[in-house]
């Protein structure tokens, strides 16, 4: 896992065969979501059916059953797999020449896929620590958050359905402790929350229906609805089930994944990843839905405008180049979540690369980038457990359809690459930190108070943004790990940050603008933040200094 997980491509993805993880995969789409009132919940604490169209567990269906050799149908690879004029399982010069067959170094971007004359899947690693190591915060639900489902709120119920699962204990990515068999056992672990829906869901809609029948008298019992209960409880079932098929798709569509798509007798599901699968459903409407436009406009929208501005495309690359764009400026996304802004930065031309800790947010994007073939394939019911903050009695049943775009559409057109996009699953300061003057840009959404310490991440952005490159934020200081009683958590205000920035780069535009954070449009709460958003110029001054490694 740890050699093939590192970084997981849809550079140049195209219309048949788009890659992520080092492996290529013809048959995109999986199977279409249920329609609402189809399918059941099974009682809690039993396995999910596997979701129409994928066989058992370890079975290859028959899209993916080719001989060894054998180049996926339309997706231009030779039978070789290889690039011409080298071995099997070599690096092109502009990655060092770095053989593969041993595992990449921790950080090192593999070739971009698509439609090139050949390619050699590479293998990865990961940085992504077991057990719930830390993952970017207790507050930052979508964003790799650890505990609670939305930025600076939590699910405050949850404790009253059940014991509260052991806290785990962190590691340092790459640290001694650190071991494939971890690495493995983290993305078991995450795997195995998302086809475990089914039980969260059951849970949640028995404490609902128990809460209901509580009412007892017959007045108070007169003045509900006819339609709440236990008709709502049964549309809710419902619904739970379509996201149940949903989300087991996100691991039996992965083969790397697949082996963990039945739950291990005795497996517990920690609540803080059952708490993160609920954040994926929502982070789908924010990246992947029209629902979530207005949103990514108001953040997304500024970053890439000043993008084009202070970074033009007709300027060309001046950093570090690799792979099979030449000339197009380099854009890193740290924090990419579903990874909509790297796309979006791509779809403009330029050379994307998002960066994402979260397994449960990479199985995400994996689907959305490598498997989708049309707009609107699927429906999703993200606010069906959340009975809070309506305003009509049906808002949370209603469905939300995804993707609002087909990612390989808009990149491949015709088969054929016109741009290079890339994920990297991995602790942004580990992976990046030897990547001096490589990127002409970094983009940076609800990231920068991810950070034990800010500074750390300050001086690697610095480190890696060449001279004259850009460095373009819109977040808050919400600090993640600020509530974690045993986390280094260093809380400094704007006044404070900015001298720090200041040292590295010329302030070139700075102002305070309103954010919303996966919102429930129809709801009647809305947590609404005064974002810093500033475009700051990199200037000739070498990062000094170093502060203590807390990932």
């Amino acid at each position: 896992l740890q050699q093939q997980r590192q970084q997981h491509c849809c550079c140049g993805v195209s219309p048949v065969s788009l890659r992520m993880g080092g492996k290529s995969r013809g048959g995109r789409g999986g199977p279409p979501a249920q329609p609402a009132g189809t399918g059941q919940l099974p009682a809690a604490g039993q396995p999910l059916p596997p979701p129409s169209g994928f066989p058992a567990a370890g079975v290859m269906p028959p899209a993916f059953a080719m001989p060894p050799g054998a180049a996926f149908p339309g997706s231009m690879l030779p039978p070789s797999g290889s690039y011409p004029g080298m071995p099997l399982g070599a690096m092109p010069p502009q990655y060092g020449g770095m053989p593969c067959t041993s595992g990449m170094p921790y950080g090192t971007p593999y070739p971009g896929a698509g439609p090139l004359p050949g390619y050699a899947p590479a293998p990865g690693g990961t940085g992504v620590a077991s057990g719930g190591a830390p993952q970017k915060g207790k507050k930052g639900g979508g964003k790799g958050s650890s505990l609670s489902g939305e930025r600076g709120k939590g699910q405050g119920r949850r404790s009253k359905r059940g014991k509260a699962a052991k806290k785990p204990v962190a590691r340092q990515p790459g640290s001694e402790d650190g071991s494939e068999d971890e690495d493995m056992q983290h993305f078991a672990d995450v795997c195995y929350s998302l086809v475990a829906y089914p039980s969260d869901a059951a849970n949640e809609l028995k404490w609902i229906e128990e809460s209901f029948a509580s009412i007892t008298d017959p007045h108070d019992r007169a003045l509900l609805l006819p339609s709440t209960t236990p008709k709502l409880i049964e549309e809710m079932r419902q619904r739970a089930a379509v996201n149940a098929a949903f989300l087991a798709m996100l691991v039996e569509s992965d083969e790397d994944a697949r082996q963990f798509s039945r739950i291990p007798r005795g497996h517990a599901v920690q609540e803080q990843n059952s708490v993160k699968v609920r954040t994926v459903l929502r982070q789908f409407v924010r990246d992947w839905a029209e629902e979530g436009a207005k949103e990514r406009d108001s953040q997304y929208g500024c970053l890439l405008r000043a993008l084009q501005k202070y970074v033009p495309l007709e300027r060309g690359a001046q950093g570090a180049h690799t792979g099979c764009c030449p000339g197009k400026p380099r854009v890193l996304t740290p924090g990419s979540g579903l990874a909509r802004l790297p796309f979006e930065v791509a779809r403009l031309g330029y050379h994307a690369q998002g960066n994402e800790f979260s397994y449960h947010m990479l199985q995400g994007s994996k689907w959305v980038l490598n498997e989708t073939s049309a707009p609107y394939t699927h429906t999703i019911f993200p606010f069906v457990l959340g009975l809070e903050h309506r305003r009509g009695s049906r808002d949370h049943l209603r469905g939300i359809k995804i993707p609002d775009i087909c990612p390989s559409d808009e990149l491949c057109p015709n088969g054929v690459q016109i741009v290079e996009l890339s994920m990297c699953a991995g602790e942004f300061v580990e992976v990046y930190a030897p990547q001096k003057d490589q990127w002409d840009a970094v983009l940076t959404c609800f990231f920068l108070d991810t950070a034990k310490n800010v500074f750390l991440y300050i001086r690697t952005i610095a480190h890696i943004t060449r001279p004259g490159g850009i460095w373009a934020n819109i977040g808050p200081l919400l600090y993640h790990y600020a509530e974690q009683p045993s986390a280094i958590s260093i809380e400094l205000s704007w006044e404070e940050v900015k001298p720090a920035i200041e040292k590295y780069f010329d302030f070139k535009e700075e102002e305070v603008r309103q954010a919303y954070y996966t919102t429930n449009t129809s709801g009647m709460f809305h947590t609404r933040y005064r974002c810093k958003y500033f475009v700051a110029v990199r200037n000739n001054i070498p990062t000094s200094g170093a502060s203590h490694p807390v990932f």
